[in-house]
């Protein structure tokens, strides 16, 4: 049995602002409207159920409201943006230009770019290490991750859960990939 989580008509969704370093008029700052969306495929437990359905909502949910209304950031090389910690502020140096912002209102993700590939492979992490910690994974075939930043622009990522048990996916990626 397949369940979905729709992110648009399931308000899995948040906005947030981001730069791409040297990427022409997305290398200033500007917002996007993201949805997450989740699939999972999984026999039908004797409770009648793949899995609580609304508790995954809520994990996804809670994913999303970390990064509403903030800037985020990638941890890309000091060659192409610098971030300093300053006292209640961090300051990023990028496309020759510096902006101050408040820390509360800034995000360091641990991704090496803001492209959809990676935003998608994050929240997949980011989800999938939620479901562990709070269901039984052993009646799951998969969990489909689907990141849409707007604009028709999406990515999905498939894992497969008996597979997933193996080391996280970010922790392959390279350091550095260009926004394309």
């Amino acid at each position: 049995m397949r369940l979905v989580l729709d992110g648009e008509r399931a308000g899995l969704r948040f906005e947030a602002c981001h730069l791409v370093p040297g990427n022409g008029k997305c290398s200033r700052l500007h917002p996007h409207f993201h949805r997450v969306s989740v699939a999972v495929e999984g026999s039908i437990s004797p409770r009648r159920r793949v899995l609580h359905i609304y508790r995954l909502k809520y994990l996804v949910m809670r994913i999303c409201s970390e990064l509403d209304g903030k800037v985020l950031l990638a941890r890309y090389p000091e060659s192409v943006m610098r971030v300093e910690h300053l006292q209640g502020a961090v300051r990023v140096r990028v496309n020759g230009k510096e902006y101050v912002l408040p820390e509360e209102d800034v995000v360091l993700l641990p991704i090496p770019s803001l492209n959809t590939e990676d935003m998608c492979l994050y929240f997949s992490e980011r989800i999938l290490q939620a479901m562990r910690e709070e269901f039984d994974l052993s009646a799951l075939r998969w969990v489909e991750v689907s990141f849409d930043e707007g604009h028709g622009q999406k990515a999905s990522h498939r894992v497969e859960v008996a597979a997933s048990k193996t080391a996280p996916v970010l922790h392959a990626l390279p350091t550095h990939q260009s926004h394309g």
